[in-house]
């Protein structure tokens, strides 16, 4: 059974604004804030711009291959199998975390009024057992919704991110028009009292990064939209310019809408009463009861929201890594919707283990955002590679420059990995590392084959990641000893994107056979 193309270009954008206005809305001003004061409007724009390079190279992609789970697919017709395992385990492991890090954002909220769901644990605020199986139960309602099938999520999600929207949007016009103190932007230490190295580090701290890259279910779902060489480019782009202005002006409410006493320890020390849900604390404070009601009913929407957009592309991208054949062959099949459930399924148990591991929000998108940059990295890739080996495939949307703009979209994913810290980069490469650990096993001990020629299509695979820990390791972001101090980390990183992009340009794969089944599949 196949795949059915029932999701309009109007689903498809608001699949993709749904996927990025999430629980980032809820937390990450204050967190942005924290870390880079009054400037942190500043790092929502450059992230936003940096996230709209790279999704110029997906947008040319995924119009011209519209597949279930395409990134993976990219990768492998590019760079073959070792490739699209590493990129298919990044992405696969970042987006089924994302169902529970929503989830722990709309219990955080919850917890406001129903106390006992979450406790604070080293600042951090972590599920309790009674928040674990109420987390439990609201993920199995995502699966259950998903059983329907696309045209079922198709209008589903249209009416979820609407009422999404509505919320964010009202609670900013309300705080800019209502008690705004422009003097805030100027306050303990100036517009920028940290520097430009805490705006920069603010894109992965601040959740920036981690609610930009929620436009990647445009991608994962190409294969279920009616007319993906136009509705494709128009999400993805769209959604992103969309939400640039959004998140700029709610970190600009934000910080206007803050009582001056609140700044008087600084911006990194900020706290104020009911900051578990900073907007509703905020509002709370200045009287705003029937908002703040409002404000907690959203709380559970938005979340809930995206983490239900993930729980269905999450699944396609299982349906993917099945098709090349490194998950189990259960995950191709699809209900008499057209759904794959058992992925689904299998996503969801995983799901309830990662509530373990990891202590509070900010820890687990720090995670999410280095594992889905690191698969972001395929895109430019992919796109220079295969307008040489297809240069006759159809390309709806022809991204111009295309070779400028992909040097610039690695070097984007380079900076954002690098930014994210050593700290969070170590745990990256120990994820990596397992997963080639069970590459090579599935391989050799299960299908009995090495197949040395996909090392060398992919050769500069293990140098890149092992250089993206060195410099990270000495670099000055998340735990680095400094050796690379700050301004210079950019010209280190520029000289080595280069050199691993020459190399990965010409480590192409050529197998007619599997370029040939890729392209039935993405014109059916």
């Amino acid at each position: 059974m196949n795949f059915q193309r029932t999701i309009g270009t109007p689903a498809l954008l608001f699949s993709a604004v749904g996927g990025i206005i999430g629980s980032g809305w809820l937390f990450g001003p204050l967190y942005a804030a924290q870390v880079a004061g009054p400037a942190a409007i500043l790092s929502w724009v450059i992230g936003g711009l940096l996230m709209i390079v790279i999704a110029l190279t997906f947008a040319e992609l995924a119009a011209a291959f519209p597949v279930a789970g395409g990134m993976v697919r990219f990768a492998e017709l590019s760079h073959g199998p070792l490739m699209s395992f590493t990129v298919g385990w990044m992405v696969w492991l970042s987006s089924v975390v994302v169902a529970p890090v929503e989830t722990l954002a709309l219990l955080q909220y919850m917890g406001n009024y129903l106390p006992g769901l979450v406790h604070k644990v080293a600042n951090a605020q972590v599920l309790t057992g009674k928040g674990m199986l109420v987390a439990a139960v609201i993920m199995m309602f995502m699966v259950v919704l998903n059983w329907h099938g696309a045209r079922f999520f198709s209008r589903t999600s249209t009416i979820i991110v609407t009422i999404k929207l509505i919320v964010p949007i009202l609670t900013l016009f309300i705080l800019l028009i209502y008690d705004f103190h422009s003097s805030n932007l100027s306050a303990s230490g100036g517009f920028m009292p940290f520097g430009w190295q805490s705006v920069l580090a603010a894109l992965p701290l601040g959740g920036v990064v981690f609610s930009f890259i929620g436009y990647s279910p445009a991608i994962q779902l190409a294969a279920e939209a009616k007319n993906p060489r136009r509705a494709i480019p128009l999400a993805i782009i769209g959604a992103l310019v969309f939400c640039i202005l959004l998140y700029g002006l709610l970190q600009l409410a934000f910080i206007g809408s803050l009582k001056p006493e609140f700044l008087s320890q600084g911006w990194d020390k900020l706290s104020f009463p009911g900051e578990k849900g900073p907007f509703a604390g905020i509002l709370t404070v200045l009287g705003f009861t029937w908002l703040v009601l409002i404000i907690y009913g959203d709380a559970l929407i938005s979340p809930f929201g995206t983490a239900f957009i993930y729980t269905a592309s999450t699944g396609r991208v299982n349906y993917a890594m099945s098709q090349i054949g490194f998950f189990s062959e259960g995950f191709k099949k699809l209900n008499r919707h057209g759904v794959p459930m058992r992925a689904i399924i299998f996503n969801y148990i995983i799901g309830l283990f990662l509530f373990l591991p990891f202590p509070g929000w900010q820890t687990m998108v720090s995670f999410i955002i280095s594992c889905f940059v690191v698969s972001y990295c395929i895109g430019p890739l992919s796109l220079m590679i295969l307008r040489k080996t297809h240069p006759n495939q159809e390309r709806p949307f022809r991204l111009p420059f295309a070779n400028l703009f992909s040097i610039l979209a690695f070097y984007i994913c380079n900076l954002l990995v690098f930014w994210t810290g050593w700290q969070t980069v170590y745990h990256l490469l120990i994820a990596l590392a397992i997963g080639f650990a069970v590459f090579i096993y599935r391989g050799i001990y299960i299908e009995n084959k090495s197949e040395h020629w996909q090392w060398r299509t992919a050769r500069w695979l293990i140098p890149y990641l092992m250089g993206l820990g060195i410099i990270s390791y000495l670099g000055s972001f998340g735990g680095g000893i400094n050796v690379i101090k700050f301004g210079m980390d950019f010209f280190v990183i520029a000289i080595f994107t280069l050199a691993v992009y020459v190399v990965a340009i010409r480590s192409t794969k050529l197998v007619a056979s599997e370029s040939d089944v890729l392209l039935v599949t993405a014109n059916k």
